[in-house]
């Protein structure tokens, strides 16, 4: 008898649990990227070009580091979250 030692290794998760702290602080987080995209582009007279590439360049940054992560680090994920929501707001 052959025996299958490929059982699945066990990854450590790299998102929180969702809970309601969870929605609570991605609900001020899409605010804060509406609102980190709308000051850049309008309030700083920067224009849609220049926010565009600024809160590109951080979401690349941001999630380069989130899946270059082992495990869940708090920072790296809730800035890759801000990253997607600000970009997402500025290209919209």
């Amino acid at each position: 008898m052959i025996e299958n030692n490929t059982a699945p290794k066990d990854y450590t998760s790299k998102i929180p649990e969702v809970t309601l702290a969870f929605w609570i602080i991605k609900i001020a987080v899409t605010t804060l990227g509406e609102t980190g995209g709308h000051a850049v582009s309008m309030s700083l007279n920067l224009g849609y070009a220049v926010g565009t590439t600024i809160f590109f360049t951080v979401f690349v940054i941001a999630v380069v580091a989130q899946i270059r992560a082992k495990a869940f680090h708090p920072f790296i994920y809730w800035l890759t979250i801000v990253a997607t929501t600000s970009i997402g707001t500025t290209v919209s």
